[in-house]
C-alpha cells in the first residue's frame, strides 16, 4: 500500500516535459526571473546594491563598513530613521533624478573595460531569452531585477518590448495577448527611485500590481529561474493564492530549493530542474525547441511550401506543381474539418476562441502560401487557382446535422474566410483591383433558398457578419474586457498581420492595406448586393476616426486617387465622366453610416 502511495518519478527529464510543452503551446508559458537570472552577467542583486551604497555612507561618514549582519543596525543608528532601502539612501547620496541615475548607474550600466570583458551585459541568458520571444514561445517576462539586460537582448533581436515598471504604467498598457512582448519589472527600475527593496515592501503589492500578477499567473504556464521566493513575500503569497493552474509550472534553480520554494513546489505539482543555472538552463531549451522543430511541421515545413512556390511561379509549365502545393494543405484542413468534434452544449467565449485559435493555427501554411503566391503572380497566370483554393475551402464545410449551435457550425467556413482575406489583401498589396474582384465574385457557395439551393459568391458566402458572431467575437478572452465596434473586423485585421506583414513591410503599412482592402470589399458588395439585408461588410476603415470634417471616408478618397478605373468601370460604376462613381459611392457611404452604430470606436 504504501508504494502505491509514494510519489512516483517522472518518467523523463523535466528539461524534456518543459521544451514539449512550450514547442506544443508557444506563447502560453511566461517566465518568473529572479536576480540569478543576472548574476552571472556581473550584475549585483538588489541587496547587493543596498549594501554597496551603505558603504559609501558609512565611507563618507568616516564610519567603518558595517559587516552583512550588521548592515541593518548599523543604518538604524547612522540613518535618517527611515527603512534601510533605495529611497532613504539615495536621498542620502543624491537629491535629484539625474543625480540619483548616475550614482546607480555604474551598478548596472558597464565601463568601456567591462564591456569589453563581456560584464553588465546581456550574457548568454538572456540572449536565449530573447531567441524564445523572436520565435513566439514566450510573451510575457516577469521579472524582480532591476537591470535592463532582457530589454537590451529583445532589441538587439529587433523586439521593442512593453515595458511595465511601475503600478501607474499598467492603466495603458496594451493588452497581454496583443503585445509580442511584455516586460513586468515587478520591483522597478533601477533608474526609478519607487522600487521594491525593503522586507516591508516587499510583503503586499498595489491593487495594480496584484491584479496583474493574478493574470499572468491564472492564465500563463509559469517558468521559474533565479528566483528563490526567500524575500519577496508579496510574489510568494500570489503564488499561494493561485489555487488552480491552467498550466504547468516549472522550477529551474542553479542549487536545492530553500523551504518556501518547496513550498510553493508541492503545492502546484511543480516540475523541478536543479542544477539549471540560467546561463546554460535558457540555451538548453532553445537547443531542444530548435531539435523539435526538425521534427514538426511547423515552421519548418511552412518555410519550406513557401520557397518551393517560390521557385515554381515563374515557370509557366509548372502548373500543376504549384496546385499540387495548394490541394494537399486543402486535404489537410478538409480532413480536420470533418473530424472536427460537435458544439459542446452552451460553449462559452473561451471555448468558441479556443476553437477559433485553433482553426486558424491550421490555416497558416495555406494562408502564407496564398499571399506569396497572390502577390508575386504578377503576369496574372494564376488566378483560377487562388479562385480554386477559395472555392475548395468553402465546399470543404462538413453539412450539419439536426439544428447545431450557428457559432460552432460557421467554424466550418472559417478556413475560406481567411483565405479569402488573406488572398484579398495580396491582390490589393500589388494593385491588382481585377484580381480582387475575381475572388470575390467567382467562386461561389450553395445556400439554400426555399426549397432548393442558389449560388451566391463568396463575398457574400463569406460576409464577416455571416461567418463570425459579433457578441462572441466580442466576448472573446483575448480583448481582456475591452469591446470594439467592429469585432469581426479586428479579429480578422490580427489573424492575417503575421501572415502579409513580411510583404508589406512594416504594421503602419499592413493597417493601411487591410483599410484599403476592406473598402473595395465592402464597395464591391454594395454593387453587386449580398443576401439576408447584410449589406456591405462595415470595419476598422469606417470607424469615426477615419470621416473628414465634411462627412468624406477617406479610404473613399483614397479609391477614387488610387484605384484602377479601368477595372472597376467594367462593374455597375460604369461612366467614364465620373458620376456614376460619385452616385455608387455616395450610396456606399450612406450605408456604412447606417451600419456604424454600436460603441465604442475601434
Amino acid at each position: 500500500m504504501d508504494d502505491l502511495l509514494a510519489p512516483r518519478r517522472p518518467v523523463f527529464d523535466a528539461r524534456i516535459s518543459l521544451a514539449t510543452a512550450v514547442h506544443a503551446q508557444p506563447g502560453v508559458y511566461a517566465l518568473l526571473l529572479g536576480s540569478g537570472t543576472s548574476t552571472a552577467a556581473g550584475v549585483p542583486t538588489g541587496w547587493g546594491v543596498v549594501t554597496a551604497l551603505v558603504a559609501k555612507v558609512a565611507a563618507a561618514a568616516g564610519e567603518a563598513m558595517p559587516t552583512d549582519a550588521d548592515i541593518e543596525k548599523w543604518w538604524t543608528e547612522h540613518g535618517d530613521g527611515a527603512p534601510l532601502g533605495y529611497s532613504a539612501l539615495l536621498e542620502s547620496l543624491a537629491s535629484t533624478p539625474a543625480a540619483r541615475r548616475a550614482l546607480l548607474a555604474s551598478f548596472f550600466e558597464p565601463t568601456p573595460e567591462e564591456r569589453l570583458q563581456g560584464i553588465k551585459v546581456p550574457g548568454a541568458a538572456h540572449r536565449a531569452i530573447a531567441a524564445l520571444v523572436a520565435r513566439g514561445a514566450v510573451r510575457v517576462i516577469i521579472t524582480t531585477n532591476f537591470d535592463r539586460l532582457i530589454e537590451q537582448a529583445l532589441e538587439a533581436e529587433g523586439i521593442f518590448p512593453q515595458v511595465i515598471a511601475s503600478p501607474a504604467a499598467i492603466e495603458g498598457m496594451e493588452p497581454l495577448p496583443h503585445a509580442r512582448c511584455t516586460v513586468i519589472k515587478l520591483h522597478g527600475d533601477y533608474a526609478r527611485t519607487d522600487q521594491l527593496n525593503t522586507v516591508e515592501e516587499l510583503s503586499v503589492y498595489s491593487a495594480p500590481w496584484q491584479r496583474l500578477l493574478e493574470r499572468v499567473l491564472d492564465e500563463y504556464g509559469l517558468i521559474v529561474n533565479g528566483w528563490s521566493g526567500d524575500w519577496d513575500h508579496g510574489l510568494v503569497a500570489a503564488l499561494e493564492g493561485t489555487r488552480s493552474r491552467r498550466y504547468p509550472l516549472f522550477w529551474a534553480s542553479r542549487g536545492e530549493l530553500g523551504q518556501i520554494a518547496k513550498r510553493l513546489v508541492a503545492q502546484h505539482r511543480a516540475h523541478v530542474i536543479t542544477g539549471a543555472a540560467a546561463e546554460q538552463f535558457f540555451p538548453d531549451l532553445v537547443n531542444r525547441l530548435e531539435a523539435l522543430d526538425d521534427l514538426a511541421d511547423p515552421p519548418l515545413t511552412k518555410a519550406m511550401a513557401v520557397a518551393r512556390l517560390k521557385r515554381l511561379l515563374p515557370d509557366p509549365v509548372k502548373h500543376i506543381e504549384v496546385a499540387d502545393l495548394f490541394d494537399t494543405e486543402i486535404r489537410r484542413l478538409r480532413d480536420y474539418l470533418r473530424a472536427m468534434p460537435p458544439a459542446p452544449p452552451a460553449p462559452d467565449p473561451a471555448t468558441l476562441q479556443r476553437a477559433h485559435d485553433d482553426v486558424r493555427a491550421r490555416c497558416d501554411t495555406l494562408m502564407r502560401l496564398l499571399a506569396h503566391g497572390v502577390y508575386l503572380d504578377r503576369d496574372r497566370q494564376h488566378t483560377a487557382l487562388w479562385v480554386r483554393v477559395i472555392e475548395q475551402l468553402m465546399r470543404a464545410r462538413r453539412r450539419p446535422e439536426g439544428e447545431p449551435d450557428p457559432r460552432w457550425a460557421n467554424l466550418q467556413h472559417y478556413p475560406a474566410l481567411l483565405a479569402l482575406k488573406t488572398a484579398s489583401l495580396a491582390a490589393v498589396a500589388c494593385y491588382h483591383d481585377d484580381v480582387l474582384l475575381r475572388l470575390l465574385r467567382r467562386p461561389t457557395w450553395r445556400i439554400r433558398a426555399g426549397n432548393g439551393h442558389r449560388p451566391v459568391a463568396a463575398m457574400d458566402a463569406l460576409h464577416d457578419c455571416r461567418v463570425l458572431d459579433f457578441d462572441t467575437v466580442n466576448a472573446f478572452p483575448r480583448w481582456q474586457g475591452v469591446t470594439w465596434q467592429y469585432p469581426q473586423s479586428r479579429l480578422l485585421r490580427e489573424d492575417t498581420l503575421s501572415v502579409l506583414l513580411p510583404l508589406v513591410g512594416d504594421e503602419d503599412s499592413f493597417l493601411q492595406l487591410y483599410h484599403r482592402t476592406e473598402y473595395r470589399t465592402a464597395l464591391a458588395q454594395s454593387l453587386f448586393g449580398v443576401g439576408d439585408g447584410l449589406g456591405p461588410a462595415p470595419g476598422g476603415f469606417a470607424v469615426d476616426s477615419q470621416w473628414a470634417a465634411d462627412g468624406t471616408l477617406y479610404w473613399e478618397a483614397d479609391f477614387r486617387e488610387n484605384a484602377d478605373r479601368d477595372i472597376w468601370e467594367r462593374t455597375p460604376l460604369g461612366r467614364r465622366d465620373g458620376e456614376a462613381y460619385g452616385r455608387r459611392l455616395a450610396v456606399l457611404a450612406e450605408q456604412l453610416r447606417t451600419a456604424g452604430h454600436r460603441p465604442p470606436a475601434d
